[in-house]
């Protein structure tokens, strides 16, 4: 049987005068009221005694001593704990994980937790929750707290306060703390290392297992072409996914997708040259922690431009600068050996000009105009550039070159002097092999030269200079060993090495400091990076070995301007092992207690309504009372709404694309709903093969494979152009005037297009726009001036994503895109009307001809 307890039991006792009260009523009915009217005057002296009070009728009495009695038993807080709840104990320890596991869950985990609490609550339970997850920077003393037994409303305070965090549990750990008390575990379902000691501490035990959904990522890296990674996944998730890079910004640069065969799976993500060395964090379509490898830039595999001076049969492969570079870096970079036009045009951001002397000019001028805009210029001085000199060198460079020892030269070869302590080259070392026989001087470094290595005699050796966003670079020696035997030891490696981090932020000089790295943002359970709760540390020599731990939380570190990120960092043995009960109850559904107070308040307030009429009955006023009701209540008239604006885009297929679209053209309408007339509505996906399109002004149809257009769905569209409407064809990332727009278009039948400028209606529909999006083409003879509406707009800048609020695209193209989104919408709705502008000035200087006369 069930058990029904109060909250407040001490309001009960009031219903033992609801009798009395009763008794009162019936027993001294309320006094006659003596009203005395001037008509009575007529019938002279007569004595008419009053009628007697009327009294109510009993069972209209027992009505309202009943809505007392409801009133009374509700406020007293009933709640009914169902037959079948387990009796509730005296004392309960409730252990939960929080590692990064359950932090993909931590909604379940903790309305699990809730629940079992609610289902206490009743009893008087003291409850002790337990963490199995320390907070960031550890337990105090080294070890969990000794559990404390709180009343349940504080526990569950403690729950809802209570956070997943981004490192493993230390299950062992919080076994040797547990009281002997009734224990219920929640746990996350994977087996660790950990899970034996803590099942073994656990005797009177129950767990409730939120075994997790989402996979996860073991291994992933860099590769040839782009990123490579291993994903794992529990049993029941889903069996594809799809893993994206993103750059600081959170702006998409690739996304692939892939499926696990059994709990693993590996995948290939595909990236642009220019694009490798900008990602910032590889992640799984899961959220969490263990789904995201933020990416290390100093580690990236740069792409380098390699531009050789000497020319072909000039020098033997041994004798060549060119071919020690590339035995130092073929390992750890991209090398494309190019023409110095060429490696102008190239994507790379580091370029090594081997003995190429940069003549005053137009290359002169592209070279620095690409150091202004971030990259990196590295010239290595040489015969050529000592006979003709270079531009390219941060400081004048004097005509010929130093010779250091030989039959004419009083000094002896040099060796390595120094290295700046806030350069790129700090703490080298100086191995005594390392000597220059042959060097290039500067007439003058001037300011904001700066000299990161010299020789021993103090004669610089490696120098640059900040040229807008980029560096120039001179090394006054060689890379070929005639000059200098440098190139044949290994601080050659070491040297061109230390230059690489430059390639993706040349601001980032103090890549080789030796002070701790230090906490600057950490990867939260959820996957995101938000502010570092504690001042972690890891020094430079314990950085290969630093895990994610509560003392070295996973984020983003920086020393200097040096920024390194720590990563969860699974392994490649890690695996979803479900976790073993080895006999210990599995823990049954708590039923949840029924709070009757709130049925038995809404009762009582029923029952007032209802007294309320059958006094109005009784009185006779129940007729006009309805009346009036009614009038309150009859619906006025009112004017028919406005028909509301509603864009439409093509459904792809791909979620993701169509997520972009939706997003986007959301958008692109609230924007216009703030800055023009148009109360613009929700996009509505559509499929042009079956939904119906008239209803649309303007379709997005991002176009999404190469094949063309179906006979039916061309007719259908053919059908909408012919009416009237406009579509926006967007070919993501390709050429719109290329073949695959002519094979997806062909068979519309479209008139001949031509490249979308300023003279078009659509440059001043709305906004007056100086600049039209490149490659974006219309039907010819839609300028304005023939009265002819264009019905295609075609493009490949991604509007919808430059639309959208979410894909982190910067804040100017944004505005640029709604500008021209809103363009393009207007033109849609009112046609070539802003044409007529055109003739404006005609008009006026008409008048004017006119009043003259």
């Amino acid at each position: 049987m069930g058990s029904l307890v109060f909250a407040t039991p001490w309001l009960l006792g009031a219903a033992l005068l609801l009798p009395a009260l009763y008794l009162l009523l019936r027993l001294t009915p309320p006094a006659p009221r003596h009203v005395r009217l001037p008509s009575l005057r007529l019938l002279g002296q007569r004595d008419e005694p009053p009628l007697p009070a009327s009294r109510p009728p009993w069972w209209l009495l027992l009505l309202r001593l009943g809505t007392v009695a409801l009133l009374l038993v509700g406020l007293a807080g009933p709640t009914w704990k169902p037959a079948g709840t387990d009796a509730a104990p005296a004392r309960l320890v409730l252990v939960v994980d929080n590692g990064w596991i359950a932090g993909a869950a931590w909604p379940r985990v903790r309305a699990a937790a809730l629940d079992r609490l609610d289902a206490l609550r009743l009893g008087g339970t003291r409850v002790a929750v337990v963490a199995t997850a320390a907070p960031p920077g550890g337990w105090s003393g080294g070890r969990p707290p000794d559990p404390r037994f709180v009343d349940v409303a504080t526990a569950r305070a403690t729950i809802k306060a209570l956070r997943p965090w981004p490192w493993p549990t230390d299950r062992a750990a919080v076994a040797g703390t547990l009281p002997d008390a009734p224990t219920l575990w929640i746990a996350d379902g994977v087996e660790d290392a950990g899970a034996r000691a803590l099942r073994a501490a656990l005797d009177d035990a129950t767990v409730e297992v939120i075994a997790p959904q989402r996979a996860a990522l073991r291994l992933a890296g860099r590769a040839a072409g782009g990123w490579a990674a291993q994903a794992v996944r529990p049993e029941g998730a889903p069996d594809a996914g799809e893993l994206g890079a993103r750059d600081s910004r959170g702006a998409a640069l690739g996304r692939a997708r892939f499926g696990f065969d059994g709990a693993t799976a590996t995948v290939r993500l595909a990236l642009d040259a220019g694009d490798r060395g900008r990602v910032a964090r590889v992640e799984l379509d899961d959220a969490g922690a263990g789904a995201v490898v933020l990416a290390d830039a100093a580690a990236a595999r740069p792409r380098i431009a390699l531009v050789d001076g000497e020319r072909e049969g000039d020098a033997a492969p041994l004798e060549s600068g060119a071919f020690y570079i590339r035995r130092a870096l073929e390992p750890h970079a991209e090398i494309a050996a190019l023409a110095l036009e060429p490696a102008l045009r190239d994507p790379a951001n580091l370029i090594l000009l081997v003995d190429t002397p940069v003549p005053p000019g137009a290359a002169a001028a592209a070279l620095l105009d690409r150091v202004r805009a971030g990259a990196v210029a590295v010239s290595f001085a040489g015969p050529r550039i000592a006979e003709n000199g270079t531009t390219a060198s941060p400081v004048p460079l004097r005509a010929g070159a130093r010779a250091l020892g030989g039959v004419f030269s009083w000094q002896a070869p040099q060796r390595i002097g120094g290295y700046a302590a806030d350069g790129p080259l700090a703490r080298l070392p100086h191995p005594p092999e390392a000597t220059v026989s042959r060097q290039i001087l500067g007439r003058d470094e001037g300011a904001g030269v700066m000299r990161w290595a010299w020789l021993a005699d103090g004669t610089p050796l490696v120098t640059a200079r900040r040229e807008g966003s980029g560096l120039l670079v001179m090394v006054h020696t060689s890379a070929a060993p005639g000059w200098s035997a440098l190139p044949l030891t290994g601080l050659f490696e070491a040297l061109l090495r230390r230059l690489l981090p430059l390639a993706a932020n040349p601001a980032a000089l103090d890549v080789a400091a030796d002070r701790p790295l230090t906490l600057e943002r950490m990867l939260d359970a959820e996957g995101e990076l938000v502010p570092a709760p504690i001042r972690a540390r890891i020094a430079p020599a314990d950085w290969e070995r630093a895990v994610a731990s509560p003392q070295t939380p996973p984020g983003l570190y920086r020393a200097g301007d040096v920024a390194r990120p720590l990563n969860l960092g699974l392994g490649p043995a890690f695996a979803f092992t479900p976790l073993r009960l080895d006999g210990m109850r599995v823990a049954a559904a708590a039923d949840e207690p029924v709070d009757l107070g709130r049925w038995l308040l809404l009762a009582a307030l029923l029952l007032v309504v209802a007294d309320g009429f059958i006094a109005l009955g009784l009185r006779g006023a129940l007729p006009r009372v309805a009346a009036l009701l009614l009038l309150a209540v009859a619906p006025a008239p009112v004017d028919a709404a406005p028909a509301q604006v509603q864009f439409g885009y093509v459904r792809t297929g791909d979620p993701a694309r169509d997520r972009i679209s939706a997003d986007g053209l959301a958008s692109l309408s609230r924007v216009m709903r703030q800055r023009t007339a148009v109360a613009a509505g929700p996009p509505q996906a559509v499929d042009p093969a079956r939904d119906s399109l008239g209803r649309y002004p303007m379709l997005y149809w991002p176009v999404a494979s190469a094949r063309p257009l179906a006979p039916a769905v061309n007719a259908r569209v053919r059908a909408y152009l012919d009416r009237g409407g406009l579509i926006l064809f967007d070919f993501v990332g390709d050429n719109a005037g290329g073949a695959t727009a002519r094979a997806v278009l062909g068979p519309l039948g479209l008139p001949q297009l031509a490249e979308l400028d300023d003279a078009h209606v659509l440059s001043r529909s709305f906004y007056l726009l100086r600049r039209l999006p490149p490659g974006t083409w219309t039907e010819a003879g839609t300028t304005g001036d023939t009265g002819r509406v264009a019905g295609v707009v075609i493009g490949s800048a991604d509007w919808a994503s430059a639309w959208s609020e979410r894909s982190g695209v910067p804040l100017a193209r944004r505005e640029e895109a709604w500008r021209f989104g809103i363009n393009v919408a207007m033109y849609a709705l009112t046609g070539t009307y802003k044409a007529d502008q055109v003739h404006t000035r005609t008009l006026l200087d008409r008048i004017g001809t006119d009043e003259r006369r």
